[in-house]
């Protein structure tokens, strides 16, 4: 009898595992998307902002997966102009096994997630409308729609990781539009392969620039992570990530700490990649914050 229950154990626990498994497998071909997930509930206290009618056309195609972000999920147009990003409300949601359970000795823990849940949210909140205000020009933004309308009157259809189609009522959802730009960094990588290195000083010039530009407004930039988060439209360098702007405290420093402090991941990378460019761009950094 022992040994059969030892077998039928094992069985049980071998399907388990196969279930996560497959779970996890399913999850990785998705990349973590599902539509449920783009559901992140609107802030009523919101205005509606102006919407450019000419804007509409950037609804008429299809777009495609293209990314998956921290706080968003990115899908492109069809014609390549356009981003469109959605909230990703798995991430400003108390999970829900700690939903579930409503054991009183977790409702601490309960709370302050909750609590840590809703601060992040306010953050992207208030870091989406400083780019709508501030930064428009330095981010490519065409749009954002953070609160229930009706006069848009668009859908958009946008197509998942595994080819699935779902049509979107866009005057019922969070999203973000912005002109699409190529990636900053792989065309400095290129300009650097190829041996064109005063190209590749442009592109870092256009870089702070565009860094200078936030920093002389007192705005400041969480994310440390510069290299997928700036695009070049071939004149100009673009901050593709909206999500994690701020205005410190008056006390706080604003443009040389600022500038430095994203600049800073800048020169670490080069001291890797290249040590003679990080030498130049030390002294144009020096330069900008005399």
């Amino acid at each position: 009898m022992s040994r059969y229950i030892l077998k039928k154990t094992a069985a049980f626990l071998l399907l388990i595992l196969f279930c996560a498994a497959v779970g996890k497998g399913w999850h990785y071909l998705k990349d973590g998307f599902s539509i449920g997930r783009i559901n992140l509930g609107f802030s009523q206290t919101r205005e509606a902002l102006f919407f450019d009618p000419a804007l509409k056309e950037a609804f008429c195609q299809k777009y495609f997966y293209l990314s998956r972000g921290r706080q968003c999920y990115a899908f492109a147009s069809e014609d390549g102009r356009y981003v469109l990003k959605f909230p990703r409300s798995d991430s400003y949601k108390v999970p829900f096994w700690l939903r579930a359970c409503s054991f009183s000795f977790l409702d601490s823990r309960r709370e302050l997630c909750f609590q840590a849940k809703k601060n992040r949210l306010n953050w992207l909140m208030t870091s989406f409308s400083l780019a709508n205000s501030d930064l428009k020009k330095e981010t490519a933004l065409l749009y954002l729609h953070l609160c229930p309308t009706n006069h848009l009157k668009s859908q958009v259809s946008i197509q998942d990781p595994l080819g699935r189609v779902y049509v979107l009522d866009l005057d019922q959802t969070a999203f973000v539009l912005q002109e699409k730009k190529p990636l900053l960094i792989p065309l400095f990588q290129e300009r650097l392969k190829k041996g064109d290195r005063e190209g590749a000083k442009l592109l870092l010039i256009a870089f702070m620039d565009v860094v200078a530009a936030r920093a002389e407004k007192g705005i400041f930039n969480k994310d440390g992570s510069f290299l997928r988060n700036f695009g070049f439209d071939g004149l100009r360098a673009i901050q593709i990530d909206i999500g994690d702007f701020y205005r410190p405290d008056k006390t706080d420093p604003s443009f040389s700490f600022s500038f430095q402090q994203t600049m800073g991941h800048v020169v670490d990378w080069l001291a890797k990649v290249d040590p003679e460019m990080e030498a130049w761009l030390r002294v144009r950094i020096s330069e900008r914050v005399q």
